[in-house]
């Protein structure tokens, strides 16, 4: 049985460029990939029950209050968001982003900062 660390390097193995093509296109979903970190997510098992995403996930627990306020936005929104991040597989459970997605954000910031 693998433990969550080695499962989620078998996830970042097999990461997908595309979807992070939609970051570029939706301004609130790429506000909440920029949000995420480490601080708002504490792991709760070491051990996930499958190998699939979902079973990854469900070992840690998101601070929704807190990504909602760095947001300024409701808390409902932000799980929204992160539902939506997550289904895309942009973001990963340990607090961090895709390859791509900390590109498009970064895209994003140069962008804005020019």
């Amino acid at each position: 049985m693998n433990d969550f660390d080695d499962l989620l390097q078998d996830w970042r193995d097999r990461e997908e460029h595309a979807d992070a093509l939609i970051l570029l296109q939706d301004n609130p979903l790429l506000k909440y990939a920029g949000l995420w970190r480490a601080a708002m997510v504490q792991r709760i098992s070491n051990y996930p029950l499958g190998r699939n995403w979902s079973d990854l996930w469900e070992c840690v627990s998101v601070d929704y209050a807190m990504l909602a306020d760095m947001a300024d936005d409701t808390e409902p929104r932000a799980k929204f968001q992160v539902r939506r991040l997550c289904e895309l597989h942009l973001i990963y459970p340990d607090g961090t982003r895709t390859a791509m997605a900390t590109k498009a954000v970064m895209k994003f910031m140069f962008d804005r900062l020019s």
